[in-house]
């Protein structure tokens, strides 16, 4: 069978993509020797093989079809070798690849690679995603029952995988719940490129974690408090915690046994359908295998959720106290301001509190000035000798 013109990698969202992405840039090379060229800018090349998220190699253009895209692309290349692209956006907009019947989709001869995750840990991840990067402040629950139960990632994957095969277009389904570990070996391994996967500078790396249930609890209150004034905040702290604490064990949000039933009977439908079109050893949990969360824990693990969680506290409230302050110097008065206070708190008529709120502010906005400092004591020594 003559090689695939082209390999769409479309995720979904939370299946280790930035992972991938990385992985694809660190190997550009490598996969070219496979005749997989990897397009993508030296800059945003550079920045995904320091996994930063990069958001792959593809954007959606609203002024043009993924189908005539492609078939642009393939009218453009001088070679035999095949195109690597790469994003999570393919996944939304894989449906304009259809539109349009003129399109002899066959003549493209595409490989689709699809990763799917179990519904729990698929919505938890969502809803982190959603208190880090958007200020959710609600409950996991109250988060899902606002959309119903519905999980849009499975009810789309459905779609999609109906779609494939529908127009015989190749496609591998990988359960990222199975396959965490070696989810993007399993990709190169599908690009029929195994030993193109760079292996030394992958293994082991952590990529954006996910949070633990104490530090979900801590920055869903702080986007209550503080991100309608600091919309960055949650970002701030997450990316800190990620970056601190790489190895903390990040944990599934917990659901209660009710709202875990609706959830399961909301999607079946959808996962069963993806469920078909895997392997009996890859299926993604169902219905069937709901289990209460009744087990014993070993006390060594709660010891140890236990120092992670005071660490987690230390960093949070270490980058938030910095946080503001850098904030608040941002929004320091001017020198003339500043002057024009140290002046009226030396106004002969003004009373002694008044004096001291005056010289704080000062003091708050120039807290180098030693010579304000002093007036400042001088003034507090005042109000103590008057009572």
């Amino acid at each position: 069978m003559p090689k695939p013109q082209f390999y769409l990698h479309i995720g979904h969202g939370k299946t280790g993509t930035t992972a991938i992405q990385s992985a694809f840039a660190i190997a550009q090379e490598d996969l070219l020797r496979h005749k997989i060229e990897y397009p993508i800018p030296l800059i945003e090349r550079e920045k995904a093989s320091q996994f930063a998220i990069t958001s792959g190699n593809w954007k959606h253009n609203p002024e043009e079809s993924l189908a005539k895209e492609l078939f642009r692309l393939s009218q453009e290349k001088t070679n035999n070798n095949s195109i690597l692209l790469s994003s999570e956006s393919l996944f939304w907009h894989l449906d304009s690849l259809f539109e349009q019947e003129t399109y002899r989709l066959k003549d493209l001869n595409l490989h689709v690679l699809l990763a799917v995750r179990d519904i729990e840990e698929m919505l938890s991840s969502e809803y982190q995603q959603r208190v880090k990067r958007h200020g959710e402040k609600r409950p996991f629950e109250q988060f899902l029952r606002s959309r119903h139960f519905i999980s849009s990632h499975h009810k789309k994957a459905s779609d999609v995988i109906n779609l494939l095969k529908k127009n015989e277009i190749k496609t591998t389904i990988i359960n990222y719940s199975k396959h965490k570990n070696k989810i993007t070996e399993l990709i190169f391994e599908a690009l029929q490129a195994p030993d193109a996967y760079p292996r030394n500078s992958v293994d082991g790396v952590v990529v954006n974690r996910s949070m633990s249930q104490k530090e979900l609890s801590i920055l869903t209150l702080v986007n209550a408090l503080f991100y309608t004034k600091f919309p960055w905040i949650s970002a701030r702290l997450s990316d800190a915690l990620v970056k601190q604490l790489p190895a903390v064990q990040s944990q599934k949000c917990r659901l209660s046994e009710g709202s875990k039933l609706k959830l399961y009977e909301v999607n079946n439908d959808y996962i069963q359908n993806i469920n078909d079109n895997l392997d009996p050893d890859s299926y993604l949990l169902d219905q069937s295998a709901i289990v209460t969360d009744n087990a014993q824990i070993d006390r060594s693990v709660i010891q140890q959720i236990r120092i992670e969680e005071q660490l987690s506290i230390d960093v949070i409230s270490s980058t938030l106290l910095t946080a503001i302050q850098s904030e608040s110097v941002h929004n320091r008065l001017s020198n003339t301001t500043i002057d024009q206070l140290i002046k009226m708190s030396q106004a002969a008529d003004i009373e002694t509190e008044t004096r001291v709120e005056l010289l704080e502010l000062a003091v708050a906005n120039r807290p180098q000035g030693q010579r304000l400092i002093k007036l400042l004591e001088q003034a507090k020594t005042s109000i103590n000798h008057q009572e």
